[in-house]
């Protein structure tokens, strides 16, 4: 990625068009806690585990194998509800350094939405950002400050020991023997009903436990992405 930067850059212009086939083989996409109801009609919202910090993160289960996201092999985004963070590219947020708060606005140079030709100015005549840049900056400043709220919330989630590694068997039509789903991780009902008083309430109070069930409700999208799957795998 690259710093922004408006003497280099004076003449930049972006194609604002969403191609998600970017995200063809990326089956597991990162979501925030205002993700999580929206998109519980659609996706399983799910946890992984980083086995070297430990730490959790939620994400939208987009397919079933490793590899394949089945919402994205078009460059259209067909689906009612979409990620908050969907539509960034080319654009990124960069801290100026892992101890401070300060951020550059980056892009890709490679992302074929860079352009000098056609498309929205991101600077005008005076070097002063245009609206559009603006708008974008603000967009990316939002869904930077929604991941901050979701790395605290499943830092609650997981000092309550809520989270539990599961792995499912999933029946393709392809193969004979269930397809297994592992490294997931879910909400424990069971520890959370064990919860005191006290500790239900503290969900309460901060507002996860609309999260916990929206997270709930979904995994019954488990199904919806099986039949997808046996359809893709039908036209392949």
């Amino acid at each position: 990625m690259t710093p922004l930067n408006n003497k280099e850059h004076a003449k930049l212009k972006v194609l604002h068009k969403n191609d998600v086939s970017r995200f063809k083989e990326q089956h597991l996409i990162p979501v925030t806690a205002q993700d999580f109801i929206p998109l519980s009609t659609e996706f399983p919202i799910i946890f992984v585990k980083n086995e070297e910090t430990g730490q959790f993160t939620s994400v939208a289960m987009m397919g079933i194998k490793a590899g394949i996201n089945l919402y994205c092999q078009d460059t259209e985004w067909s689906c009612p509800v979409a990620p908050v963070g969907f539509n960034n590219a080319p654009f990124s947020l960069v801290k100026t350094a892992d101890d401070s708060d300060e951020v550059l606005v980056c892009f890709d140079e490679k992302s074929p939405l860079i352009t000098s030709e056609a498309g929205n100015a991101l600077f005008d005549d005076k070097g002063e950002q245009t609206e559009y840049l603006s708008q974008r900056t603000e967009a990316l400043l939002r869904v930077a400050n929604f991941t901050e709220q979701t790395k605290a919330i499943i830092e609650t989630l997981a000092s309550k020991k809520l989270f539990v590694a599961k792995a499912l068997n999933v029946k393709l039509a392809s193969q004979e023997k269930p397809f297994l789903l592992n490294g997931i991780y879910m909400i424990d009902e069971n520890v959370l009903n064990s919860l005191s008083s006290a500790g239900f309430e503290e969900l309460r109070t901060k507002g996860v436990l609309p999260l916990i069930y929206a997270h709930l409700a979904s995994l019954h999208q488990i199904t919806r992405l099986t039949i997808k799957q046996n359809e893709f795998e039908v036209k392949a």
